[in-house]
This record gives C-alpha cells, structure tokens and sequence, in this order.
C-alpha cells in the first residue's frame, strides 16, 4: 500500500502565515513575518473620494515619495499603528514626502471618527467595496506601500509597521542629506 501524502501539514502553515501577516505578526515585535518585500512595480492609478470629501489622487504626487497605507476601522493592528503614521506623516512633512491613506472595506462616518480621534492631517480615500484591493494585491489589513519619486512601489508592507520599520524604507528613497 502506498502511502498517501497528508494536506493538513501545508495547510496548517499557510493558515499560519495568513494569520501573522494579518493581524501583524508577533505583537511582542510588530514585526511581519514576511517583512518588507522590495519591488518595482508601477503604483496602480489610485484616486478617488476622501473621507472628509474632495479627492485625492497618486497621480497628483508624483515628484514626491508616497506611503500608501490601506486600514479599516475595524481592523486592530490597523489601529496598533496609526500614531506611528501620523507621527512619520509630521516628521516627514516639507521633506518630499506624503501619506495617503486608503479606507478599505468600512463605513465612510466611521472612518471620519477615526481620521479625527487619531488626527490624522493626510487625506484617506474611501474604498467602501474594496476595488482598490486586486490593483495592489492586498494580503490582508494593514498593508503598506512605498511609493518613490518616478511612481514605482519600492516596497510593501504586509501586516502591520511601525515607525522603526518604515523609516529606513522612507530614508533610502530620499536624496542623502548633508548635514
């Protein structure tokens, strides 16, 4: 008789890893198993309505370094590490760099609550049915993307960040300063 191969074993670690990147790895560490993944891919032609309303569009920033940031308000690592994206958002401002937020699958006046609980001054599009989510593919939320000057995604995030981990990838796309 031969022996029949068991599906539980890969499954089980898939489940794992799906897991960790969704709910942010490790909440000793923050840290995302799979860390950041280095790319250079072309940003997709993300636009539409804010939370607060009027608009905000990738497009509109090219020239400039963009950290592309997908929450909800139900998600809590989602809500783990939005101080650190607002303080960056502030330590980063007048340096080349934006923040934009995508509101992924939630209630737009919830995500209102949120944007002024957290005070976050950067615009958040709103993405009720979750269009936005095949054109970056998602893994899960949060997930974050850094976006540089020429429009490409150099890296993404999947799971949630911190400021000790999205520093160094803001840093490396920006012109070395003499100091």
């Amino acid at each position: 008789m031969g022996r029949r191969r068991s599906a539980v074993a890969p499954v089980a670690v898939g489940l794992a890893l799906l897991t960790a990147a969704c709910t942010g790895g490790s909440p000793a560490t923050k840290e995302d198993p799979l860390g950041p993944k280095e790319m250079n891919d072309p940003a997709p032609a993300l636009a539409g309505g804010t939370v607060r309303g009027g608009t905000a569009a990738l497009a509109d920033l090219r020239g400039k370094v963009v950290v592309v940031n997908f929450w909800a308000t139900w998600c809590g690592p989602c809500r783990e590490e939005q101080p650190d994206l607002v303080q960056l958002s502030a330590d980063y401002r007048g340096d080349g760099v934006e923040f934009l937020g995508v509101n992924e699958r939630d209630d737009t006046a919830k995500a209102r609550a949120w944007v002024k609980e957290f005070r976050v001054r950067y615009p958040s599009i709103v993405d009720e049915p979750g269009a936005w989510a095949d054109d970056f593919a998602l893994f899960g939320l949060p997930d974050t993307f850094v976006i540089d000057r020429a429009g490409n995604i150099r890296w993404a995030i999947y799971g949630q960040t911190d400021a000790e981990q999205l520093k160094p990838l803001i840093d490396g796309l920006l012109p070395a300063r003499s100091d």
